[in-house]
């Protein structure tokens, strides 16, 4: 089950996010090494409902898609209300889109440089995974393997 579609359908006003990210691994002279994950632990942090709009300028049309956002890094867990939350300096915002004419399936972006299609629990549950490789201006570069970032979450009310 899609939990995504179900909480855009109810315009649910809030919801709570927990979110893990995992780095690429690591590959040096003594094969690929495993780097710390970042985690927001649960509740993990509120995102709020945003109903999608249409943006009229001049005689351009374009259409905002509905979406949860995070409106302020305050919002995330410190040290002293989670101590288990060394996430806090990597997730400086969290989006989710609604599909649209734009993206065909719930889209999730992070920092505004990963995005990805969260997969969902077969078993029901509303834990996701998903990945994506992180932006880079070096592509050509033959030294470096663009290995994709991993995120694991969960999103309750």
């Amino acid at each position: 089950m899609n939990w995504l579609a179900e909480y855009f359908s109810r315009r649910t006003p809030v919801l709570n996010i927990s979110m893990w990210a995992y780095p690429p691994l690591l590959l040096g002279p003594d094969g690929p090494a495993a780097q710390k994950p970042y985690c927001l632990p649960y509740p993990g942090v509120e995102l709020a409902f945003s109903p999608g709009e249409d943006v009229r300028r001049g005689t351009r049309s374009d259409e905002i898609p509905a979406r949860y956002e995070m409106h302020a890094p305050e919002a995330l867990p410190t040290p002293e209300t989670a101590p288990n939350a060394e996430g806090r300096e990597f997730f400086r915002s969290i989006e989710i889109f609604a599909p649209s004419r734009y993206n065909r399936d719930f889209l999730i972006r992070v920092n505004d440089a990963f995005a990805f299609v969260p997969v969902f629990s077969a078993d029901g549950a509303p834990g996701f995974l998903g990945s994506c490789v992180a932006p880079s201006g070096d592509w050509g570069s033959p030294q470096h393997m663009h290995l994709p970032w991993c995120f694991a979450g969960y999103i309750s009310i």
